[in-house]
């Protein structure tokens, strides 16, 4: 597990459009989550997204991820953070 803290979230403001690691959801150029992980900047379409992918981040990295909002950022309750 990679707590949330250890994550380097970045601008997402100026990014290109991108497919979500984790759901395969795709994002709009300026919107999603952008996080560094181990020297690479990754785009995740919620905050949903970016909590899952931090539970257990090789699984998602090797293309093994199950999604968690099927593209629906608004389903991200707050308690995926905690």
């Amino acid at each position: 597990m990679v707590p949330i803290a250890d994550l380097v979230l970045g601008d997402s403001r100026l990014q290109p459009a991108a497919h979500c690691l984790v759901c395969g959801s795709d994002i709009p150029p300026g919107e999603g989550v952008t996080a560094r992980y181990e020297g690479r900047w990754l785009r995740f379409r919620c905050a949903g997204c970016l909590a899952r992918f931090g539970q257990d981040p090789e699984r998602f990295l090797a293309g093994h991820g199950e999604g968690c909002c099927q593209g629906d950022a608004e389903c991200s309750p707050m308690s995926e953070w905690t």
